[in-house]
């Protein structure tokens, strides 16, 4: 019979990814303001190559601190979901049991690695970038520290007044905040600080990790069905709530989860949806009506046209997913 799982929540680890740049943000904040404290007889250039190599250390940490976080909850996450394949599948009877008989084969291994590595490389992208502003963000604080000390030498208390305001520590900071710890600017225009988009990259990834733990569990056990998690959200997901779909693309007359990821309706980033894997002979009539009805009101008309009575669908065979695994061993 069919069970619909509890919702995997991450939440704390997520914020334990976010608080690594939130770290990273005050080190880096404590020696950007103290190059403004320095005497006026010390080298300000010889400060600013200081600074800029223990900034270069922090940013290795970050690294560091985040692949280590990849590799440990990408995995989890996969694994979450291989447990909650077989359990909603009708595999096992608690989750207890799902998870002592997940198998961590070949394909599983490939595919972790891969998220993995995708993970750690949009994480890797927004370290870059916040290099790349902070170090231009201390070559302007050492450009205002000079020309605060020329002002004085001629007496143009004005103009060194005016200078000496950017160099507050709260100027710096909101400096910082604003130009230095940036994860990405976006095709609008947008700037996503790097607690913003690492939160975002964490929450999607995740999401999709726990997809693939479902796509590969079904896979390995000859399924290819799965349902669109349910949780009343309030964008354009909700039409897809309640949902039946193929995993992989292999059941004539319903929508593939690939279609529906590149359609940007569902599984978007910062998506809360999962998937669960189904049996369609143990799965209950009250949600195959709700599945009818989703598709009754679906706007999207291409992808709508796709879809045939579930009555009409013919699941493929056991052999004809697995062989499907075949086919993705050799891909990755």
């Amino acid at each position: 019979m069919y069970q619909e799982p509890a919702k995997p929540n991450y939440d704390n680890d997520i914020n334990k990814l976010v608080s690594y740049y939130q770290k990273a943000y005050k080190e880096v904040l404590t020696l950007i303001v103290d190059m403004k404290n320095i005497d006026a007889a010390d080298n300000i250039y010889q400060r600013q190559a200081s600074v800029l190599r223990q900034i270069e250390v922090i940013l290795t940490q970050l690294n560091t601190k985040n692949k280590a976080w990849c590799t440990e909850m990408v995995r989890q996450a996969f694994l979450d979901g291989q447990a909650s394949a077989l359990l909603t599948a009708g595999l096992a009877t608690t989750l207890a049991e799902a998870v002592q008989d997940v198998q961590f084969s070949m394909l599983s291994r490939n595919t972790v690695d891969a998220l993995i590595n995708d993970t750690y490389k949009d994480l890797l992208k927004a370290t870059n970038n916040t290099s790349e502003q902070v170090k231009k963000l201390v070559q302007q604080v050492t450009s205002e520290v000079l020309r605060v000390r020329a002002m004085q030498n001629y007496g143009l208390n004005t103009i060194r007044r005016d200078i000496a305001r950017e160099l507050t520590n709260k100027a710096v900071a909101n400096r910082l905040e604003k130009d230095g710890f940036i994860g990405i600017v976006d095709k609008a225009g947008r700037r996503w600080s790097t607690k913003r988009y690492s939160d975002m990259i964490a929450r999607t990834k995740l999401s999709q990790a726990h997809v693939q733990g479902v796509r590969v569990a079904g896979i390995e056990r000859g399924k290819d069905l799965a349902v669109i998690s349910t949780h009343n959200a309030p964008d354009e997901c909700s039409g897809f709530e309640g949902m039946i779909i193929s995993m992989n693309g292999l059941t004539e007359g319903l929508l593939s989860y690939q279609e529906i990821y590149n359609s940007n309706k569902c599984f978007h980033p910062n998506c809360q949806h999962k998937v669960h894997l189904i049996n369609l002979d143990l799965f209950p009539a009250a949600l195959k009506e709700k599945h009818s009805r989703k598709v009754a009101a679906l706007p999207h008309k291409p992808l709508k046209a796709r879809i045939k009575p579930l009555d009409k669908i013919k699941v493929p065979s056991k052999e004809t997913v697995k062989n499907h695994s075949e086919q993705l061993e050799m891909l990755i």
